[in-house]
């Protein structure tokens, strides 16, 4: 409990040292109209702080009908204070803590003091301030041998001389003449100021030249020493007045250049030349003229890409036989043809590019369908071999798109055997799985007195539409919800029932 108490004092006591802010004993309420609403309440002072030595802020609560104008301020006399005020000090605000209402000095008349200063004086006259303030004597037609009466404090005293300005008498003198009506004119010698090689001393009263010029006093600069060059003269250290002729400059002559010979030096591809030229050891000065590098001459070879080679451009110089390669291009990769059994349960196809060799071989990807009659056809739809049926042709006209979704290939592989038609996409022997929707376009002498059906894998059959256009036949398979990258239709005459 003690250490709880002793802790909210330490904080009471931090807060009020803080400067021009004071914290009310009780609360205290300030009358306020509301600028927003127009209610007029009393409303509680939150702290005050000192505006001028007149006034103080008094910080109040927001509006308690519309909240809007809250910790606004209105302007209160200082009030409070029970010690002064004084000429020189004032009360102290017992609700901010400025200082204010200073008296000022009460002074009472002014009085002659009669030692000669001709001044006079006068003392505040409130009884706990002693100030004094002291002023000159002044009218009443006081002059140099007659006394006045001060227009200030009544007392007489004498004017004195009211001496002008000095002026020079053009002899190493100089005088000055009273002005308060009498004839005294005072007399004294130039003083002050110090005569050079150019000009006499300069009198520190009367601003009139005097005596003679010195010709040894000289305003001396001093220069550094600059030492001669191949081209160029130099001189010693020396020192010239500023304000007459005076110099000990000694001019030095040009060393002039003091050349090496150097052989001429022939550019190449890639380094500058020179022809042959001169330099001086002591300087910058050279008949050196830089001959630019030649830069390469390179010539073009352009190696173009194959199956299974890169393509680049070799650049070579004709003059130093540097080179560099360039502008790379992918290998070509195979272009297979049609794809063939080989006997060994794969199949094979030969590149139809020129100038390779290569024959591609890969394993054969079957798949099995149901037909209607309870049989079923296993075939490879990119050599065309078949059990049970005979083996299915590449039909070469064959062209496909895509009309939604995508091919990863174009490479169409349509394959019939009179019966059946089956439709896939490879590259490089591989099957690839087409999304969305294909548009497939054949000869039309394919389809002629037939009826296309279309066989799932469970031997469920259905007619194929088709469009005839120009001599083609054109399809739209739908892959979008298909498996399988293969699609397999029968070719049935027209005068048979499914």
């Amino acid at each position: 409990m003690k250490k709880w108490l002793i802790w909210c004092l330490t904080v009471l006591a931090m807060v009020c040292l803080i400067p021009g802010i004071v914290l009310k004993a009780a609360a205290e309420t300030v009358p306020v109209h509301c600028a927003f609403c127009g209610i007029r309440e009393e409303r509680e002072a939150r702290r005050y702080e000192k505006y001028d030595s007149t006034y103080h802020r008094v910080y109040v609560t927001e509006c308690q009908n519309c909240h809007k104008d809250g910790n606004i301020t209105h302007l209160q006399v200082h009030s409070g204070g029970t010690q002064g005020p004084t000429c020189t000090e004032g009360k102290i605000c017992k609700k901010c803590g400025a200082e204010y209402g200073i008296l000022g000095h009460d002074w009472d008349r002014w009085t002659p003091k009669y030692d000669g200063t001709n001044t006079h004086t006068r003392r505040c006259k409130r009884s706990n301030c002693d100030a004094e303030e002291t002023g000159s004597c002044s009218g009443g037609y006081a002059t140099c041998d007659s006394l006045g009466m001060c227009n200030t404090c009544g007392g007489s005293y004498y004017g004195g001389h009211a001496w002008g300005e000095w002026s020079s008498a053009g002899n190493g003198t100089h005088t000055r003449s009273c002005t308060n009506y009498c004839r005294e004119v005072d007399t004294a010698n130039c003083t002050g100021g110090t005569a050079t090689c150019s000009a006499k001393a300069v009198c520190e009263v009367c601003g009139g030249e005097y005596g003679e010029k010195d010709s040894n006093n000289h305003d001396l600069e001093q220069h550094a020493a600059k030492a001669p060059t191949c081209t160029e003269k130099g001189w010693s250290a020396y020192e010239t007045c500023s304000r007459c002729d005076h110099t000990t400059y000694a001019e030095l002559p040009a060393l002039n250049h003091d050349l090496k010979q150097y052989a001429a030096k022939a550019p190449t591809c890639t380094e500058i030349g020179w022809n042959a030229y001169e330099t001086c050891s002591r300087c910058d000065y050279t008949t050196y003229a830089e001959l630019p590098a030649l830069n390469h001459d390179y010539q073009a070879v352009t190696v173009e890409p194959t199956c299974e080679t890169d393509g680049y451009t070799i650049f070579t110089c004709s003059r130093c036989k540097d080179s560099y390669t360039a502008d790379p291009t992918d290998q070509l990769g195979h272009q297979f043809g049609a794809w063939s059994p080989n006997g060994t349960g794969a199949q094979s196809a030969d590149c139809l590019r020129d100038g390779c060799a290569h024959t591609g071989s890969t394993d054969c990807r079957k798949f099995t369908f149901h037909t209607a009659e309870g049989e079923t056809l296993t075939f490879c739809p990119v050599c065309g071999q078949a059990e049970n049926a005979a083996q299915l042709e590449m039909i070469e006209a064959a062209t496909a798109w895509a009309n939604s979704g995508s091919l990863s290939a174009e490479d169409v592989t349509a394959r019939t055997n009179g019966e059946y038609l089956s439709v896939a996409f490879e590259t490089a022997g591989s099957l690839t799985q087409p999304t969305g929707r294909v548009r497939l376009a054949l000869p039309a002498g394919l389809l002629e007195g037939k009826t296309l059906v279309r066989i799932a894998p469970d031997g469920t059959q259905t007619e194929m539409p088709f469009e005839t256009e120009r001599g083609t036949i054109i399809l739209t398979l739908d892959f979008a919800n298909s498996a399988l990258p293969v699609m397999l239709f029968r070719l049935v005459p027209q005068t048979a029932a499914l």
